[in-house]
């Protein structure tokens, strides 16, 4: 009986030595690559985004910014460091010939929609999420950051 025991602490040390990798908060896809799990929600939120709305002419993709690489896109002022940042473009020149208020209220309804497919990682829009706007040949046309939106002439 001791003999059994002794064998079954052994087996169950050896297997906690291999399940405690588990819990490192990385998940390893093919050929090496990680990932961490908030860009795998988000990328299963692009996923929904895709299906739900497979007829919007816009590309939309969410990514999280630990570091704030992102930054390079906006203007010096906006920080994307530790935000959820989301591409926006235009597929079908949906934005074209608007400006002014038109553009900035269409780009809001836009943001508006997209965010309903990640708010379980981003909680608070306007702490959380930075938004870049671009028109179907990638020109800048808007951003938004900090709960407000901005065209890019401003």
């Amino acid at each position: 009986m001791k003999k059994r025991l002794l064998l079954a602490a052994i087996l169950l040390g050896v297997v906690f030595c291999f399940v405690s990798g588990v819990g490192y908060g990385e998940i390893l896809l093919r050929d090496g690559m990680v990932i961490s799990p908030i860009e795998f929600f988000l990328l299963a939120d692009k996923v929904d985004y895709i299906m739900f709305n497979p007829t919007i002419p816009l590309i939309v993709d969410f990514h999280y910014d630990p570091d704030g690489q992102w930054g390079i896109f906006f203007p010096e002022k906006v920080d994307t460091k530790g935000k959820i940042f989301i591409w926006i473009q235009d597929r079908k020149d949906i934005f074209v010939n608007k400006t002014g208020e038109l553009l900035l209220d269409q780009l809001k309804r836009i943001l508006k929609d997209t965010y309903i497919f990640i708010s379980t990682e981003a909680t608070n829009i306007n702490t959380d999420v930075v938004a870049l706007f671009l028109s179907k040949e990638e020109i800048p046309l808007g951003y938004f950051y900090q709960g407000e939106y901005h065209l890019w002439e401003e």
